[in-house]
């Protein structure tokens, strides 16, 4: 009767804990272009694994792409990135709550969170289908913050965050403020390390490299498109270890 009551207790514990937080899931790589490694942080230098579009990327794992490399993940069902060149990434948590047992449709809420060391990501967030949808890309810098239907660049050189909003709308919290600024649709601003002055951003249409940034942003979600209908929130979630 102990074993039961104990047996009991710990499934409805474990219940409890993936209804409000979550379970835990891998990434799945949706195409890999060029050359990327990836591997726990004390072993991607001495003995890298190379990356393919059979591979899975679990929490804790870096991504480093070389010149011309370049990855399409879905992180969770209905949360995408573009991993660029010359980039390192690491996944920092992948995770998943359903509304009890129900299995169609029955994601609550979907949580990616990202640590960029340098290079670029770009991301697309679904706009279907019920639950909460939440992306954030922490640099040294700051944080980024994404919910549903928000399609963004954000690019990390040296101490500089350059973010460029191209669909919905993205958040800012800088890691030495508690302030958070909002930066719309079509607009892009950078971040630099130290320097909390007033920002001002300034429309995508007026700035080049903006623009180049807004093309490459849409040819990922036309990518996306192109995949399977059910792609953007439908991609069937690996459980993670």
């Amino acid at each position: 009767m102990i074993w039961l009551l104990c047996a009991v207790v710990f499934s409805a514990g474990l219940s409890f804990w993936l209804d409000h937080y979550g379970a835990r899931v891998l990434a799945t790589v949706l195409n890999a272009e060029g050359k990327t490694t990836f591997g726990k942080r004390n072993e991607i230098d001495q003995n890298p694994r190379l990356l393919s579009a059979a591979s899975h990327v679990a929490v804790g794992e870096e991504l480093k792409t070389t010149r011309y490399g370049k990855v399409w993940l879905c992180l969770v069902p209905g949360i995408f990135v573009e991993v660029g060149e010359q980039t390192d990434l690491r996944l920092d948590e992948l995770r998943l709550a359903k509304w009890g047992n129900v299995m169609a449709h029955a994601m609550r809420s979907r949580l990616a969170v990202l640590d960029l060391s340098k290079g670029i990501v770009r991301a697309s967030l679904s706009n279907l289908r019920a639950g909460q949808y939440d992306l954030k890309i922490k640099t040294e810098v700051g944080m980024v913050m994404a919910g549903r239907g928000s399609l963004f660049t954000l690019q990390m050189n040296g101490a500089t965050a350059r973010i460029t909003c191209v669909q919905g709308e993205v958040s800012w919290k800088s890691a030495h403020g508690n302030s958070t600024e909002l930066i719309p649709a079509g607009y892009f601003c950078a971040f630099s390390s130290g320097d909390e002055t007033s920002r001002r951003f300034s429309p995508a249409s007026a700035d080049a490299q903006a623009q180049s940034e807004v093309v490459a942003a849409l040819e990922f979600a036309s990518f996306l498109d192109d995949r399977a209908s059910n792609l953007r929130d439908g991609q069937a979630p690996v459980p993670g270890r």
